[in-house]
């Protein structure tokens, strides 16, 4: 699980700050983490990104193997078992469930 204070995009001067092709610094060690892992026999790793204060940007884009999250409580433990378990309908249901 990442939490992160979304910084990662910048790219001047920062170590991290652009991967490879262009994508942020997160997406290419991820991409290396999940090649190590298949290696390993985990077949489905997974990322969750966890911006405690999200604006309009995001480290990783939204797909299958990653969830981002904007803010925090405590029902973010119950959407990030959801996703990590790979019930899409349950997870829909603890989204939905959330009150805004």
């Amino acid at each position: 699980m990442l939490v992160s204070d979304n910084e990662s995009w910048i790219p001047s001067g920062r170590r991290y700050g652009y991967g490879q092709n262009g994508s942020t610094g997160v997406m290419t060690q991820w991409e290396k983490f999940k090649k190590t892992q298949r290696g390993l026999g985990v077949v489905d790793p997974k990322l969750v990104c966890i911006d405690i204060q999200p604006y309009g940007t995001s480290q990783a884009p939204e797909r299958d193997d990653i969830l981002n999250i904007g803010g925090f409580s405590g029902a973010v433990f119950n959407v990030v078992s959801s996703f990590l378990e790979s019930d899409v309908s349950r997870f829909v249901c603890e989204v939905e469930s959330v009150e805004l």
